[in-house]
């Protein structure tokens, strides 16, 4: 049973769409991340808590146990740690001894420290610990890693192994796929043309042996190709169609989405041969550019040309003199 769900939900606000295209379903114990900036993060946040209704679309909401953090929600500095979380207690009506729970959020050694004190790794955890007095069913938090050490970050994330322990469901969101790889177990990128799109991930060696093929002549399409990209201990899988550009630096093959870059270990002939079929041009001799991104074509001379993408402006990527013509035979101008 779905505990939340949204079905074509899109808001608009000050004659401007913040939203659209949100489909989503979130179970018990589901681990969900989405790449989304923060003005969208806050918007989905408040569609979930009912605080702001959506302009069009639908939100099923099957429990009334949702909290939700946003990354500037403030602590009362002047308590301890203790003081603190024993007075949301009692607000909360959280029947066991927080004594037992301690360890797990690793605050034993500030457990009677003053909130003003802490570092934000320690601040962070004491957040999520409150969150989880409440007994949620659901949590949705923004940016939970940003600004944290890599210690504060495996702290973390083994503090969210009690909420895992209880089936809770957990939605984050960040504008870094990668903190999002290391919090969740499907990962989600918002378009504000096409919506949320899914990332595929790899399965891990141990995942996979539990799972076993039944019929070895399962069909198996001939025409389908994704650019692997790694990333700490998952491979991550992009389609074409999510790829804006790919550039080489220091003869690294990086794949450009949104505003990030993702190493591959495909070379530019490779990945040129590749992705040509699917509407992809070498621009430049650094540059393989996905022509469906493409939204204007400047030329500053009559030997300098530059390729401007749909939806980043700032983007400006170099069309070699020499490859015009080529490129005209793809789109007709």
């Amino acid at each position: 049973m779905n505990l939340l769900s949204l079905e074509n939900v899109m808001k608009q606000e000050d004659h401007r769409i913040i939203l659209k295209n949100i489909n989503l379903a979130l179970r018990r114990n589901d681990q969900i991340g989405i790449k989304m900036s923060s003005e969208e993060s806050v918007m989905l946040f408040n569609l979930i808590s009912g605080t702001v209704p959506p302009t069009s679309g639908q939100i099923q909401i099957e429990t009334d146990k949702v909290l939700s953090q946003h990354k500037d929600d403030g602590l009362y500095d002047t308590l301890t740690v203790q003081s603190y979380l024993n007075f949301f207690k009692q607000i909360a009506n959280f029947a066991y001894d927080l004594e037992d729970y301690i360890p797990a959020f690793s605050l034993l050694d500030v457990w009677r420290t003053k909130i003003k004190k802490l570092t934000e790794d320690q601040r962070k955890r004491v957040s999520l610990f409150r969150m989880f007095l409440y007994t949620p069913d659901v949590i949705l938090i923004e940016n939970p890693l940003h600004n944290q050490t890599a210690e504060g970050i495996e702290l973390y994330l083994k503090a969210l192994e009690m909420f895992r322990s209880k089936e809770i469901a957990t939605l984050f969101t960040s504008n870094s796929i990668e903190e999002l790889l290391l919090l969740s177990s499907e990962v989600y990128r918002y378009h504000t043309s096409t919506g949320l799109e899914k990332t595929d991930l790899a399965l891990d060696e141990d995942d996979a042996s539990h799972e076993k093929q039944e019929d070895e002549n399962i069909f198996k399409p001939t025409n389908v190709f994704k650019v692997s990209c790694k990333m700490a201990d998952k491979t991550i899988f992009f389609s074409p169609d999510e790829i804006d550009y790919i550039e080489s630096i220091n003869s690294v093959s990086n794949i450009r989405i949104d505003e990030e870059y993702f190493p591959t270990d495909l070379t530019m002939n490779v990945l040129e041969e590749k992705l040509s079929k699917f509407g992809f041009f070498r621009c430049h001799r650094s540059y393989i550019v996905n022509l469906q991104r493409v939204s204007e074509l400047i030329s500053y001379s009559k030997n300098s040309y530059t390729l401007i993408l749909k939806g980043n402006p700032h983007v400006k990527l170099p069309l070699s003199r020499n490859r015009l013509e080529e490129m005209k035979q793809y789109i007709d101008f």
